[in-house]
């Protein structure tokens, strides 16, 4: 009984999966996928922008006041917002090494800058 848990043992340690090392997708990785010609390469380059852009709103309802903000239309769709995301990431190349969670924003935020709520005038009393 004893060799059997200590061969249960013995097999158990080596066969534990490797610690997790922390993984990100790079610009360079979504330029690929979404300047990719497959159709699985699209949809994951619009579901990744679509959950960057839905963390953002998250984070925006806790109150918390992005980085890198941006203010997209009420009526975007999600295949919009990630053909902006396309079109810079054709001509921002120096962001590649970048994690593209942050590169998104960027984007979004150069398409899509929110407007500073104009200022109230008080009124000079006499």
């Amino acid at each position: 009984m004893k060799k059997a848990f200590a061969a249960l043992c013995l097999a158990c340690l080596f066969t534990m999966p490797a610690p997790a090392v922390a993984q990100y997708v790079s610009t360079r990785d979504l330029a690929y996928l979404c300047l990719g010609n497959k159709k699985e390469q699209m949809s994951a380059c619009i579901n990744y922008v679509a959950g960057v852009i839905d963390y953002h709103t998250l984070m925006l309802s806790f109150g918390t006041a992005p980085t890198i903000d941006f203010c997209l239309p009420e009526s975007i769709s999600k295949e919009q917002a990630a053909v902006v995301v396309m079109a810079y990431l054709k001509t921002s190349s120096q962001n590649d090494a970048f994690t593209a969670a942050a590169t998104i924003p960027l984007a979004l935020n150069k398409a899509f800058p929110c407007r500073a709520a104009p200022k109230k005038h008080k009124k000079k009393r006499n």
